[in-house]
């Protein structure tokens, strides 16, 4: 299935782009989110119509996102969880956790914005998380777990 892109999307495009995606990504994620519609002859008419304007909402989101990236990079948060006398928590720190512990702190971040490759947290130690604001924008901070015994 043929879409075009609305704005940049993470290993599939920039904005504007053709490009050929299968059937359910498309209507399960890139058309509800407004990222893409179909490649018709009508849709692309329109799209030439609003590239100017979608071209500036593109760098507005970008500059909002470096802005949010400069002011979270560096930065160090701690959780305090219950944990065994060998430093294993009682359950997890996930992307949730972090992302309500950084808007309490006055830097508000999405969950899906909080990048966990390894998986969840399951131990008290340090660790350096990744979040993405853009496709394009990335900020690493570090993360202290403490476990707290009970």
């Amino acid at each position: 299935m043929q879409v075009i892109l609305l704005e940049k999307v993470q290993n599939l495009g920039d904005l504007g782009e053709i490009v050929n995606v299968k059937p359910g990504f498309a209507r399960n994620f890139l058309i509800p989110q407004a990222k893409a519609s179909m490649a018709t002859k009508t849709n692309i008419a329109l799209f030439e119509e609003r590239k100017s304007e979608l071209i500036a909402k593109e760098k507005d989101s970008l500059s909002a996102a470096n802005a949010r990236a400069e002011s979270i990079e560096g930065l160090e948060i701690t959780i305090t969880s219950n944990a065994s006398p060998e430093g294993k928590l009682y359950g997890s720190i996930g992307p949730r956790e972090i992302a309500e512990k950084l808007t309490q702190n006055g830097f508000p971040v999405d969950k899906s914005e909080v990048v966990m490759s390894e998986g969840v947290i399951r131990e008290a130690d340090e660790f350096e998380i990744e979040l993405s604001f853009h496709a394009d924008v990335n900020a690493k901070f570090t993360l202290t777990v403490e476990g707290e015994e009970t």
